[in-house]
């Protein structure tokens, strides 16, 4: 389990970190909070006792325990320091330890994410944007603030980044890991939608959940990575929408070049011949018939620099383990994920089961949560 140390310092801001608290929290982290007097001038202690695993702040500074600038931090992984007043900024960038707060931070040799909030003028003021140089010169890694009217009702750059956002960056840097940084990884998720007209289609119930959590995985792993989806997704890395399996062809050729394919989308197997404008109902009473061609194997055909992973799905137990590996040896894949469709992991739905089947082994990840999935795949796919 990591254990992220939260340090909160006196800004208005500072509600948002219950927030982020609970985020974390719900992710399985432990967290630590570290309290400047300023913050506790808006919020109390017993506050944030209530929420996360531990809380340090003068009132309880002691050295019969860990509660002290030099202890308090060593069972942490990283700091995220937001919101990040502009007062402790300066005075963190130039050592000035005259209180616990800055003590503890200056004390600690980790990992460090500043988020600061402010007033515009301030933010913008020459000492602080030389402190902020300063600390990310010695590695900070620092979330710029964002536009918007702020509590002092200017308006400008100084509020605190997004809550999602700032969890995101901090979720990733506590989990990346060697192999995955720099990797490029291309995603494929949800399904086609190929025209029969100009206002109708033909498509499948393709949810693109576990495409997403596939890709969030190699994200928060530390990869560089390129979603492809029908499916509209908030996503903290770069997502690239398609139609049509068309679209997704034109794509796929964009992005061949990467180090993994994770072709999880469902491509109509089928497409049927455009028709222009829009089919009239009157014209067709007695029925409407459709001649459908076979679609082109996008996942056999690109030529992909990296290695390529198709997802297999299979009504048919009996019959299924033979067509995946089929699949894998005509398509020159090497893995593919057989997903048996069962009432459990139905469209969209949040269970999975894969079977994983490569030249090498045979792996059976049996029904779960994707999102737990999602990261046994990540590292299935680094042994190959």
């Amino acid at each position: 389990m990591k254990t992220l140390l939260l340090a909160i310092s006196g800004s208005i801001a500072f509600y948002k970190t219950y927030e982020l608290i609970s985020l974390f929290k719900k992710e399985g982290f432990k967290v630590k909070v570290l309290l400047s007097n300023g913050a506790l001038r808006f919020a109390s202690k017993i506050s944030f006792e209530a929420l996360c695993d531990d809380v340090l702040c003068e009132e309880n500074e002691t050295w019969k325990n860990a509660n002290n600038h030099i202890a308090f931090s060593k069972d942490c992984d990283l700091i995220l320091f937001a919101p990040a007043s502009i007062n402790s900024i300066n005075k963190l960038a130039l050592g000035i330890c005259d209180n616990l707060f800055i003590q503890t931070l200056i004390a600690a040799k980790l990992p460090l994410i500043i988020a600061p909030a402010a007033n515009t003028n301030m933010y913008l003021h020459f000492s602080v944007q030389n402190s902020l140089k300063l600390l990310k010169e010695q590695g900070a890694l620092i979330i710029d603030p964002i536009c918007k009217k702020l509590a002092c009702n200017d308006e400008g750059i100084g509020a605190l980044a997004e809550v999602l956002d700032i969890f995101n960056i901090v979720k990733r840097e506590l989990l990346k890991e060697k192999f995955f940084i720099g990797k490029s990884v291309v995603v494929t998720g949800g399904g086609t939608k190929e025209k029969i007209d100009e206002v109708r289609c033909i498509s499948n119930f393709s949810s693109g959940l576990m495409a997403k959590a596939i890709a969030d995985a190699f994200y928060f792993l530390g990869a560089n990575v390129t979603f492809l989806s029908s499916v509209d997704f908030k996503t903290p890395y770069k997502l690239l929408k398609f139609e049509s399996s068309k679209e997704l062809k034109e794509l796929l050729i964009e992005n061949k070049n990467k180090d993994f394919l994770i072709m999880s989308a469902a491509v109509s197997d089928f497409i049927p011949i455009m028709q222009a404008g829009k089919i009239k109902k009157n014209e067709h009473l007695e029925g409407l018939e459709l001649k459908l061609l076979p679609n082109e194997d996008l996942l056999k055909n690109i030529d992909f620099k990296g290695k390529k992973i198709g997802f297999k799905l299979e009504f048919d137990e009996k019959n299924a383990i033979k067509n995946a590996k089929h699949s894998l040896k005509d398509k020159k894949l090497d893995m593919v994920c057989l997903n048996i469709l069962k009432k459990e992991n139905s469209f969209g739905s949040n269970l999975n089961e894969i079977l994983c089947i490569s030249a090498k082994d045979e792996v059976l990840f049996s029904m779960q949560d994707k999102k737990n999935l999602a990261y046994k795949l990540a590292y299935k796919c680094k042994e190959l």
